[in-house]
């Protein structure tokens, strides 16, 4: 039997996905179900989804994200990986390596992360993933958000 597809999933798709005022959400929600159509499964970091609700703690409410939390956690087609000391080590590696560009800490994580697990593709609306190497998608060209 063949593996799904995987894909990682980060801040700026969620926010997309779960905002209709988002200037990304008609792309986002396509791009979620065409993958879902393919059986396409996708990853979120432990600290992707912390970033995702705690913004939405602050902006919206507690409700919400207890909401969202709920959803992602109960979803059959995401799957929450942990960091390790090792990715915790690399991300450190590339924040310092890319002191010349706004890469944040949280974006390096990321990177390790979906290098360890082997995932080359990021549904994700933040440029810095293909700075990186990373065949993001939708494949429109995305722009920091």
């Amino acid at each position: 039997m063949e593996r799904p597809a995987m894909e990682y999933i980060d801040t700026s798709a969620l926010i997309a996905l779960s905002d209709k005022r988002d200037k990304n959400h008609v792309n986002a929600v396509k791009h979620l179900k065409e993958s879902v159509k393919k059986g396409t499964r996708f990853v979120i970091g432990k600290h992707v989804l912390i970033e995702y609700l705690d913004g939405v703690t602050k902006r919206i409410g507690k409700d919400k994200a207890i909401y969202e939390l709920d959803k992602i956690l109960n979803s059959k087609i995401v799957v929450l990986e942990l960091e390790t000391k090792k990715d915790w080590i690399k991300a450190l590696e590339y924040f310092r390596m890319y002191n010349d560009q706004r890469i944040d800490l949280t974006d390096c994580l990321s990177f390790a992360l979906m290098e360890r697990l082997g995932l080359k593709q990021v549904f994700t609306f933040d440029s810095d993933f293909r700075i990186h190497g990373f065949e993001v998608l939708p494949n429109s060209r995305n722009r920091k958000v």
